[in-house]
This record gives C-alpha cells, sequence and structure tokens, in this order.
C-alpha cells in the first residue's frame, strides 16, 4: 500500500511540474477563448495561450494575424477581447497596447469573476491530476451525479461500463418509486422527464447476469435554495459559457458544470484544460 501511495504522489509531482507558470503564480486576467495562434510570454518564457490559462501581471500575449482571445481581468470584472495581428502588455490594471488594434472591453458579472478568483487554486490540482483518465473498460462505476446538488430539474446521468454493455437505468424517489427507467449501451443517459425538487437515488446494473447494481444520489434543488436563481441555459457565445461553468463550480453544482465543460470540451477538443475539467 505504500508503494502505491508513493507512486500516486511522485505522479502527482511530475504532473504540476509541466503546470504553467502562469497557473502556479496568482493571475492578473483569466483566458475564457482563443483561436488560431495566440502566445503568451512571462519571464522570457514563451508557449501557446490555453483556455482557461491565468497569466501573471507583466505577461505578453502575442497574437498572429486573424488570431483572437478573451481575457477577464479579475480584480476589475472587466473582459478584454483582443483580434490579431498585434502584441499586449498585460499591466496590473488593464492591458496595453504594443502593436496592433486596441482590445474591446467590457463588464461581465462581479460574481463571475470573483468564482475565476476562487477557481485558480481548483485549476492547479485538476491538472495535476490530468495522468488520472477515466476509462470505459474497467468495472462498472458512476460517475456523475453522485453525492450532489443539481440545478436542472432533468440531469443526464453518466457511468462508466464496457463498450457496447447494455445497462438498466433505474432512479427512485425519496419513498422508493421508481420516477425514471430505460436500458441503454451508451451514456451519458438524459432522464426521460423533468423531476420536482428533492433527493433522488440511482441504480444501474448490467442486463447479463452477473455484476452487482451500482447506487448514486443526487438532490435536486428547490426554490428555497438561492442557487435556483441561477440560469440553467447556458449563453451562446463560447467565452460566456466558460464563464458560466466557472461560476457554476463556484456554487457547489459540479454536475451541472460537468456537463457543460463536455459540451465545450468537444467543440475545442485541442484545449487541454477544457478536456481535464471535462473528465
Amino acid at each position: 500500500m505504500k508503494r502505491y501511495t508513493l507512486l500516486a504522489f511522485l505522479l502527482c509531482l511530475v504532473a504540476l511540474s509541466s503546470v504553467s507558470r502562469s497557473v502556479l503564480a496568482q493571475g492578473v486576467a483569466m483566458v475564457l477563448d482563443r483561436t488560431g495562434t495566440v502566445e503568451a510570454i512571462h519571464a522570457g518564457k514563451a508557449r501557446r495561450l490555453n483556455v482557461l490559462d491565468y497569466l501573471a501581471a507583466d505577461s505578453e500575449v502575442r497574437l498572429a494575424d486573424a488570431a483572437s482571445a478573451t481575457l477577464v481581468y479579475l480584480a476589475s470584472s472587466r473582459e478584454w477581447q483582443f483580434t490579431g495581428p498585434g502584441r499586449y502588455r498585460l499591466k496590473s490594471d488593464a492591458p496595453a497596447v504594443l502593436q496592433g488594434a486596441a482590445p474591446k472591453a467590457r463588464g461581465v458579472p462581479a460574481p463571475s469573476a470573483q468564482a475565476m478568483v476562487k477557481l485558480e487554486p481548483a485549476q492547479r490540482e485538476r491538472l495535476a491530476l490530468g495522468a488520472m483518465v477515466m476509462r470505459g473498460d474497467g468495472p462498472l462505476r458512476i460517475v456523475s451525479p453522485n453525492g450532489v446538488d443539481v440545478l436542472t430539474n432533468q440531469p443526464t446521468l453518466i457511468w462508466l461500463a464496457g463498450d457496447g454493455q447494455e445497462i438498466r437505468v433505474s432512479v427512485f424517489d425519496e419513498s422508493q418509486q421508481i420516477v425514471a427507467q430505460g436500458v441503454a449501451t451508451k451514456m451519458p443517459w438524459p432522464l426521460p422527464k423533468a423531476l420536482p425538487p428533492g433527493e433522488y437515488t440511482w441504480r444501474i446494473e448490467a442486463t447479463a447476469a452477473g455484476g452487482s447494481p451500482r447506487l448514486g444520489r443526487f438532490r435536486i434543488i428547490g426554490d428555497d435554495d438561492e442557487r435556483r436563481a441561477l440560469p440553467t441555459r447556458p449563453p451562446a457565445e463560447f467565452a460566456q459559457r466558460v464563464a458560466h461553468a466557472v461560476m457554476l463550480e463556484s456554487h457547489d453544482l459540479p454536475h451541472d458544470a460537468l456537463m457543460l465543460w463536455r459540451a465545450l470540451a468537444a467543440e475545442r477538443p485541442d484545449e487541454e484544460s477544457l478536456q481535464q475539467w471535462a473528465r
């Protein structure tokens, strides 16, 4: 057991060593979107700019022709949209133009920026554990939602099973009455109907003989929960959807955030941070 613990610890150290300086340092801005060739230069080192990167003060951002990027300054809750070609220095209060067109500024809701600040330590941990990948060729396992609050009244259920394995899914209310049931060979499995607020248990089991069922639990929050005021439909713009996912994480709604992370990651398969949050 000690050997496996040490191995896991060493893997985390190796992963942490590859985390960019922008994430390890306290960021002055966070990246919400990036298209085309965009580089960040800090302390003389250049690297590709990625969605969810945190950029330190005095970093330089370079955009190639037709490239674009969207950053949010965490202290001011101000969003900056850059279009290439251009070079910009991230001063502590606003970006300075070194070359190219001036970036466009607009405000973002203060709670969103506060959520981005709160996310930074979690972002470091998620990157450090990035080598851990969910695989679908192991034993049957519940993924999400499990032991969490859910905002949507029609959550999507996620599990792991062998490829092509037929799984019976059952959802029970607090009185142990079945409120939804089906058989699936693929997941995720969206509930076929909306459910009222309350506590729910869901069970998955292979339809073939053998193997034990797996149980998960979730709670759909009610009107007495202030988080019910949060929008359930994400914005249309990519950068704003990233900000919305961050806000859901900060409100302890990880399953709702996970579904949005997965959609974002599918749109941008080359963005490693999005792929990490989508697992």
